[in-house]
């Protein structure tokens, strides 16, 4: 594909969504990303490698898992492993801006707490926190596009809130309700600075991409009180796994529930009933990025992404927020390509993805080179045909640990579920009999078959892509001298 013929590509990531947040799956309503549905293709099982925000937009920028990208844990976090991509990692971006493309960035940065975006391809900057900002050459950033300069910003007032304390801590709100003008909230000007960068990036004849990262539906939920009204707690279905008696499981799922107290029905419905108004308010910004590409006339000709980090529990399994979770609410993404005249409206495909395919997507769409140490793979083929029969439907997550290490891995397949745990008993759910994964069947006579074929199958994953916790392996590479080795008998897989 030629400079000429090539396509913009916007792509738009969320924090913190569930997948059943789009579609119609839930009491969520998103109208604006359901024309991206309505125009494109649903990925129906798609999912992050890790359920944490830094981890998952390292793999999203690289296509790479953290071993070799170098962001394993939380980089902001005092007990980071690692604060920065490793200094030979390279992104998509750099090669999209190798190729021409002007690029431009909007939101949430959070792959480096050491360098910002303009060390990794991006040219023209909005919205970052002051953090990021403070890493900027000069004028990657208009005054208008610093949320310190954004009129009506503090013309919030909270009507309400539900606030929880951990063990130890001090009470943290949850959830708000919030009155003002939506206008002044933080989402609706990264929508503004998202609608000014498109017309700077489509005023000349160069291909563009630009990547716009809303901070929401991350907790607090802080939906304004004209969306709140429009969901009532008391109509809010109850996850299925809200009575999860975590008999068979590892300890950490009952401590983990215990953490945030008495939680009882009428606080998950109202927890939910916050969260689906919040993404409502999230989806309607949404709507005027997209409004805005159309006004630019450039709508045909560009590949729209939409995708999210990870999920968020929102009193599933009697949990909240992600993390370790292994379950669907947290690993489980919506994942939406619209690219008129080259995929099919209306299209969905089961077979199984996960978000660090994107990059490995965009460069094999646009004829570009391949990333060097890419996990991820070409989602071109599903482009063309979302049902086709030769896919691999696994997938490898990974798990360090938030603020704390804590090792997990785990393989998905159509229908099974297999997590390996370092500090505690093994699990796999049957996700077609049991959704709502309320019972570990890895222990159980009548699936010790499939049990064993899961255990082969995670141990391959991670040595193919050269898990350090796998077998010895010369994967893992920091800058392309000989890796540092790592034993395999005590990490084999129970």
């Amino acid at each position: 594909m030629t400079g000429a013929t090539r396509p913009n590509v916007l792509l738009i990531m969320t924090d913190q969504q569930q997948w059943q947040t789009i579609a119609g799956r839930s009491a969520a309503r998103m109208p604006n990303v359901q024309r991206l549905v309505d125009g494109g293709l649903l990925f129906d099982r798609a999912y992050t490698p890790c359920a944490l925000c830094c981890p998952a937009r390292a793999m999203l920028l690289t296509g790479a898992y953290h071993w070799h990208n170098g962001v394993f844990n939380q980089v902001h976090s005092s007990p980071s492993v690692h604060r920065d991509l490793f200094p030979g990692a390279v992104t998509y971006p750099q090669r999209l801006r190798e190729a021409g493309y002007r690029l431009g960035y909007v939101g949430k940065w959070h792959a480096s707490h050491q360098r910002g975006p303009t060390s990794f391809g991006f040219e023209h900057v909005a919205g970052l926190s002051p953090h990021y900002e403070a890493m900027l050459p000069p004028g990657a950033m208009a005054p208008e596009d610093r949320w310190a300069n954004h009129p009506g910003r503090d013309e919030f007032v909270e009507v309400s809130a539900r606030r929880f304390r951990w063990p130890g801590s001090e009470p943290f709100a949850m959830w708000a309700e919030m009155d003002g003008p939506e206008e002044g909230t933080h989402m609706a000007f990264l929508a503004g600075c998202a609608e000014r960068m498109l017309d700077r990036l489509s005023a000349e004849p160069t291909p563009w991409h630009l990547e716009v990262h809303f901070p929401e539906p991350h907790d607090a939920y802080r939906p304004l009180s004209k969306y709140l009204e429009r969901y009532r707690a008391d109509d809010m279905p109850l996850p299925a796994s809200f009575y999860d008696t975590f008999e068979g499981k590892p300890g950490l799922h009952r401590r983990e529930s215990e953490t945030w107290g008495e939680v009882d029905e009428a606080t998950v419905r109202e927890g939910l009933a916050h969260y689906f108004a919040y993404c409502e308010q999230l989806d309607t910004q949404i709507g005027r990025v997209l409004d805005r590409l159309v006004a630019t006339g450039q709508a045909d000709n560009t590949l729209v992404v939409y995708l999210t980090d990870h999920g968020d529990m929102v009193g599933a399994h009697r949990m909240w927020i992600k993390g370790w979770m292994p379950y669907e609410e947290c690993y489980r993404i919506p994942l939406v390509m619209r690219w008129p005249g080259h995929i099919e409206p209306r299209s969905v495909s089961p077979r199984l993805v996960q978000s660090m395919d994107i990059g490995p997507t965009l460069l094999d769409l646009l004829g570009l080179e391949p990333l060097p140490q890419a996990d991820g793979r070409s989602l071109a083929p599903l482009l063309q045909d979302p049902g086709r029969r030769d896919w691999d439907d696994e997938v490898l997550c990974a798990f360090y640990g938030g603020e704390f290490l804590y090792t997990q891995r785990m393989v998905i397949t159509g229908r099974f579920k297999y997590v390996f745990n370092g500090f505690d008993a093994d699990e796999m759910y049957d996700l077609k009999a049991d959704p709502s994964e309320l019972t570990n069947v890895v222990a159980r006579s009548d699936h010790s078959v499939v049990a064993s074929e899961m255990r082969a199958r995670l141990w391959r994953l991670m040595n193919q892509h050269g898990d350090p916790y796998g077998d010895d392996t010369d994967a893992y590479r920091t800058d392309g001298e000989r890796p540092n080795r790592y034993g395999a008998a005590r990490y084999l897989p129970r």
